[in-house]
């Protein structure tokens, strides 16, 4: 998967409406390609998700970010039929965030933030949750393979 594709390849167009995305904005980091999906325009009040492909376990672990105040333990749990780990990060932004092996050595990271207190926390996870299921089938529709 390439920078350029990513957005397009994990959530359709109509996907992205459905979530209400503002705007679609591909990255590419060493070993990872990603998609911030902005709900809204508002720098000093970020929501949306980021959708993101690691090419293999070094890439997914040089990511980690210790800095958050609160994180959660992560949660096993299933997407898709596949394992996953869920996690919630606590902070000025909430963040929910699920992670999956999508074989190959790759690594699906799903994350929906949000300002604090403006989403519960079951509706944060489910709303990740739901996003993750909707880029597995994307992904299994399309390949992940070469990201």
């Amino acid at each position: 998967m390439v920078e350029s594709s990513v957005c397009a390849v994990t959530l359709t167009e109509a996907e992205q409406e459905a979530i209400g995305a503002w705007e679609a904005e591909p990255l590419a980091g060493e070993g990872e390609v990603s998609c911030y999906f902005s709900m809204t325009p508002d720098e000093e009040n970020p929501a949306g998700y980021v959708v993101s492909v690691f090419r293999n376990e070094k890439a997914l672990l040089e990511t980690v970010d210790g800095t958050d105040p609160s994180p959660t333990k992560a949660v096993p749990v299933l997407a898709k039929g596949r394992g996953a780990a869920r996690q919630v990060m606590y902070g000025d932004d909430w963040r929910a965030s699920l992670t999956v092996d999508i074989g190959a050595g790759q690594f699906l990271f799903v994350e929906r933030y949000a300002p604090a207190h403006v989403v519960s926390e079951q509706d944060l996870l489910a709303q990740a949750h739901k996003v993750t299921e909707q880029v597995l089938e994307n992904l299994e529709k399309g390949g992940a393979r070469g990201a």
